[in-house]
């Protein structure tokens, strides 16, 4: 058996250097997701050359190891430690035709569920403006990060947010746009870990309010998100994969 197949040989051929190389990764590229796509590459090369996949080499691990590399801004550590857990509203890439509409309506449904709240711009350069104290706004950060330390998660659909929200055991509030986001909006309600859907095309700052007071005062979705995230963390479901794969080949 190769070294990949062993946990602990690969752990310790791998952990030593994995926080520079993020790093490094991070400063090169200028993107959380791209040093994590390219780290990921890199790891897919180290397997094949140190003896290819027969070991199940503990990707899924590694790739999770992100979460504990990324280092906050200052500025963030300090809104986060300044109360209660905020609740995190960002839409990706997704913004729609108008922008500045979603902004107002994410703005004005802060201040209708009275929460603190942590607003990411993304790709999709969702706009706000005129923060009041209880808005740290931001351009992206670590999902894995970032996740486990919110109240709620209030998000697009796209199926590697809704992955993180998951895993991160958090309740959610999914407002999809496009292609498989209401998918995964539905399956997330049917799981008990989010309220109905909030379309963007239909969405109100009243109807987003309600949808997170929902989201934060439901103990029994709170545990179902807590349960859900337990469970997505324990699965391996890159080896998984690779087992099926095997079984058609």
């Amino acid at each position: 058996m190769s070294v990949l197949g062993d946990r602990a040989a690969f752990d310790a051929l791998v952990g030593p250097h994995w926080r520079a190389l993020h790093l490094h990764c991070y400063r090169m590229l200028g993107s959380i997701d791209q040093a994590d796509d390219a780290l990921q590459e890199a790891l897919l090369r180290a397997w094949r050359g140190l003896g290819g996949f027969e070991g199940r080499a503990p990707l899924h691990h590694w790739l999770h190891r992100v979460a504990t590399m990324a280092v906050p801004s200052p500025e963030l550590a300090a809104f986060l430690e300044a109360g209660q857990a905020p609740v995190y509203i960002g839409f990706g890439s997704m913004a729609g035709n108008d922008p500045e509409r979603i902004g107002r309506i994410v703005m004005e449904a802060v201040r209708l569920a009275a929460v603190r709240a942590v607003v990411a711009s993304g790709w999709g350069g969702l706009r706000v403006r005129d923060l009041p104290d209880e808005v740290f706004q931001l351009d992206q950060a670590p999902h894995d990060w970032l996740f486990p330390r919110m109240a709620a998660i209030v998000h697009h659909g796209g199926s590697g947010t809704t992955g993180a929200a998951l895993a991160a055991g958090r309740p959610q509030v999914v407002c999809p746009f496009v292609a498989d986001q209401p998918f995964w909006a539905a399956r997330v309600h049917a799981a008990g870990v989010a309220p109905p859907p909030q379309p963007q095309r239909r969405l109100t700052a009243e109807g987003l309010a309600a949808a997170i007071r929902a989201a934060l005062s439901d103990a029994a979705m709170t545990r179902a998100a807590a349960r859900l995230g337990h469970a997505v963390r324990g699965g391996d479901g890159n080896s998984r994969a690779v087992k099926i794969l095997e079984s058609l080949s």
